[in-house]
């Protein structure tokens, strides 16, 4: 099933970092239903490492649950996995608890990592 029990428009993001949230936050008050998928089940604020480095801050102060960034947003949902690969004739993202999500749109927010 391509649209949600509501028939609406689903748009799936894939990461849950400054720029699927972002995505997630442009798309309030639009007719849409979003899926956020991310393998940790938080935010990590990471331009504040270095205090909690320094005990000035405490690691809950920078690291908040997706879940609750969303709490009044009943139309966003998170989902606590890794993706495996997308299945683009489905539109379906597959990941690695077996489950597909099926998609409209999908947005790849899932950042960049250095290599030293």
């Amino acid at each position: 099933m391509t649209k949600t029990s509501k028939n609406r428009h689903h748009v799936v993001i894939i990461g849950a970092g400054f720029g699927g949230i972002e995505v997630a936050n442009q798309l309030a008050g639009v007719e849409v239903d979003v899926t956020i998928i991310d393998r940790r089940n938080h935010h990590l604020f990471q331009p504040l490492l270095y205090q909690v480095a320094g005990a000035s801050l405490s690691t809950s102060e920078i690291a908040w649950p997706i879940r609750y960034l969303f709490r009044n947003r009943p139309e966003v949902n998170t989902l606590m996995a890794e993706v495996e690969g997308i299945d683009q004739d489905a539109r379906q993202v597959i990941l690695n608890n077996g489950m597909r999500q099926t998609y409209d749109t999908l947005v790849l927010a899932t950042g960049a990592t250095h290599a030293y």
